[in-house]
Protein backbone atom coordinates (compact mmCIF):
# COMPACT_ATOMS: atom_id res chain seq x y z
CA UNK A 1 0.00 0.00 0.00
CA UNK A 2 1.29 3.58 -0.71
CA UNK A 3 0.55 4.81 2.71
CA UNK A 4 3.12 2.86 4.24
CA UNK A 5 6.02 3.07 1.45
CA UNK A 6 8.52 5.91 1.91
CA UNK A 7 8.41 8.94 0.08
CA UNK A 8 10.52 8.16 -2.74
CA UNK A 9 7.84 5.64 -4.14
CA UNK A 10 5.26 8.87 -3.49
CA UNK A 11 7.99 11.26 -5.21
CA UNK A 12 8.03 8.67 -8.06
CA UNK A 13 4.12 8.03 -8.29
CA UNK A 14 3.32 11.22 -8.59
CA UNK A 15 6.19 11.90 -11.75
CA UNK A 16 4.65 8.85 -13.39
CA UNK A 17 0.89 9.59 -12.91
CA UNK A 18 0.41 12.87 -12.05
CA UNK A 19 -1.10 12.10 -8.89
CA UNK A 20 -0.66 9.98 -5.43
CA UNK A 21 -3.95 8.47 -4.30
CA UNK A 22 -3.35 7.50 -0.24
CA UNK A 23 -6.67 4.95 0.51
CA UNK A 24 -7.34 5.08 4.03
CA UNK A 25 -5.12 2.58 6.36
CA UNK A 26 -6.95 -0.54 7.74
CA UNK A 27 -5.11 -0.54 10.69
CA UNK A 28 -6.87 3.00 12.20
CA UNK A 29 -10.08 1.91 11.05
CA UNK A 30 -9.84 -1.26 12.93
CA UNK A 31 -9.13 0.62 16.11
CA UNK A 32 -11.32 2.66 15.64
CA UNK A 33 -14.23 0.21 14.99
CA UNK A 34 -12.80 -2.22 18.05
CA UNK A 35 -13.64 0.87 19.92
CA UNK A 36 -16.85 1.27 19.05
CA UNK A 37 -17.91 -2.01 19.43
CA UNK A 38 -16.67 -2.30 22.68
CA UNK A 39 -18.29 0.98 23.44
CA UNK A 40 -21.75 -0.85 22.22
CA UNK A 41 -21.28 -3.64 23.96
CA UNK A 42 -20.37 -1.77 27.23
CA UNK A 43 -23.32 0.43 27.03
CA UNK A 44 -25.67 -2.64 25.67
CA UNK A 45 -24.74 -4.66 28.71
CA UNK A 46 -24.45 -2.06 31.61
CA UNK A 47 -26.33 0.62 30.70
CA UNK A 48 -29.20 0.30 28.35
CA UNK A 49 -31.43 -2.10 30.17
CA UNK A 50 -31.34 0.06 33.56
CA UNK A 51 -32.07 2.75 30.77
CA UNK A 52 -34.61 1.44 28.86
CA UNK A 53 -36.86 0.48 32.35
CA UNK A 54 -36.76 3.56 33.84
CA UNK A 55 -38.21 5.92 31.09
CA UNK A 56 -37.79 9.79 31.12
CA UNK A 57 -35.26 11.25 29.96
CA UNK A 58 -32.40 8.58 30.82
CA UNK A 59 -34.68 6.32 28.21
CA UNK A 60 -33.86 8.93 25.56
CA UNK A 61 -30.79 9.86 26.01
CA UNK A 62 -29.54 5.81 26.31
CA UNK A 63 -31.24 5.56 22.91
CA UNK A 64 -30.02 8.79 21.18
CA UNK A 65 -26.22 7.75 22.39
CA UNK A 66 -27.02 4.01 21.49
CA UNK A 67 -28.08 4.76 18.21
CA UNK A 68 -25.15 7.48 17.75
CA UNK A 69 -22.75 4.81 18.45
CA UNK A 70 -24.08 2.77 15.94
CA UNK A 71 -23.97 4.56 13.18
CA UNK A 72 -20.77 5.57 13.90
CA UNK A 73 -20.05 1.69 13.79
CA UNK A 74 -21.71 1.93 10.19
CA UNK A 75 -19.43 4.43 9.19
CA UNK A 76 -16.42 2.90 10.21
CA UNK A 77 -17.22 -0.03 8.52
CA UNK A 78 -17.92 1.75 5.57
CA UNK A 79 -14.56 2.90 5.31
CA UNK A 80 -13.05 -0.10 6.45
CA UNK A 81 -14.63 -2.14 3.18
CA UNK A 82 -14.24 0.68 0.83
CA UNK A 83 -11.12 2.70 2.21
CA UNK A 84 -12.41 6.05 1.32
CA UNK A 85 -12.06 8.86 1.69
CA UNK A 86 -9.32 8.82 -0.23
CA UNK A 87 -6.10 11.27 -0.38
CA UNK A 88 -4.77 12.39 -3.29
CA UNK A 89 -2.06 14.76 -3.74
CA UNK A 90 -1.45 15.99 -7.67
CA UNK A 91 -0.51 18.67 -9.97
CA UNK A 92 -3.31 21.03 -8.96
CA UNK A 93 -3.31 20.23 -4.79
CA UNK A 94 -4.34 18.11 -2.24
CA UNK A 95 -7.64 16.47 -2.32
CA UNK A 96 -9.50 15.09 0.68
CA UNK A 97 -12.80 12.65 -0.43
CA UNK A 98 -14.81 14.36 -3.39
CA UNK A 99 -15.50 17.73 -1.59
CA UNK A 100 -12.44 19.04 0.31
CA UNK A 101 -9.49 20.26 -2.16
CA UNK A 102 -6.74 22.96 -1.44
CA UNK A 103 -5.12 24.33 -4.53
CA UNK A 104 -1.12 24.25 -3.95
CA UNK A 105 -1.61 28.48 -5.09
CA UNK A 106 -4.09 28.65 -1.81
CA UNK A 107 -1.97 26.76 0.70
CA UNK A 108 -0.59 29.16 3.01
CA UNK A 109 0.84 27.04 6.11
CA UNK A 110 1.46 23.40 6.65
CA UNK A 111 0.93 23.20 10.04
CA UNK A 112 2.92 21.27 12.84
CA UNK A 113 2.42 17.52 14.23
CA UNK A 114 0.38 17.43 16.94
CA UNK A 115 -2.23 14.75 18.61
CA UNK A 116 -1.17 11.66 20.70
CA UNK A 117 1.07 8.61 19.24
CA UNK A 118 -1.17 6.69 16.75
CA UNK A 119 -2.86 9.99 15.71
CA UNK A 120 -0.94 12.69 14.73
CA UNK A 121 -1.58 14.48 12.04
CA UNK A 122 -1.06 18.14 11.02
CA UNK A 123 -3.50 20.90 8.89
CA UNK A 124 -2.93 22.34 5.67
CA UNK A 125 -4.43 25.93 5.75
CA UNK A 126 -5.85 28.07 3.43
CA UNK A 127 -6.54 31.51 4.57
CA UNK A 128 -8.43 31.91 1.03
CA UNK A 129 -11.06 29.46 1.60
CA UNK A 130 -10.83 29.85 5.50
CA UNK A 131 -10.59 25.71 5.59
CA UNK A 132 -7.75 23.10 7.20
CA UNK A 133 -7.64 19.52 5.32
CA UNK A 134 -6.61 17.68 8.74
CA UNK A 135 -4.06 14.58 7.51
CA UNK A 136 -2.63 11.95 9.33
CA UNK A 137 -1.92 8.05 10.35
CA UNK A 138 -5.55 7.18 8.39
CA UNK A 139 -4.04 7.77 4.99
CA UNK A 140 -0.18 7.10 5.69
CA UNK A 141 2.28 5.44 8.45
CA UNK A 142 5.07 7.83 8.57
CA UNK A 143 3.53 11.24 8.98
CA UNK A 144 6.65 12.95 9.83
CA UNK A 145 8.00 11.94 6.62
CA UNK A 146 4.91 12.66 4.34
CA UNK A 147 4.62 16.60 6.31
CA UNK A 148 8.20 16.79 5.13
CA UNK A 149 7.41 15.82 1.55
CA UNK A 150 4.33 18.01 1.33
CA UNK A 151 6.40 20.81 2.43
CA UNK A 152 9.15 19.99 -0.74
CA UNK A 153 6.47 19.91 -3.03
CA UNK A 154 4.73 23.42 -2.00
CA UNK A 155 8.02 24.65 -2.17
CA UNK A 156 8.54 23.13 -5.90
CA UNK A 157 5.26 24.80 -6.62
CA UNK A 158 5.59 28.14 -5.28
CA UNK A 159 9.25 27.95 -7.35
CA UNK A 160 7.40 26.90 -10.42
CA UNK A 161 4.27 29.08 -10.46
CA UNK A 162 4.11 31.97 -12.88
CA UNK A 163 3.99 34.98 -11.38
Amino acid sequence: MIGDGPSEVWTAELRRTGRVVFPLRRQPLLRQTRSAVILLVLLATTQLPHALKSGGVLRVVAVVVTTAVLIGLCVSGWQLLTRRPTLTIDTTGVRRGRRRFVSWSEIDTINGLDGPAGDRSFAVGSSIRRRRLRLGEQHVRDVVAFRDWLIDLLEEHRRTAPR
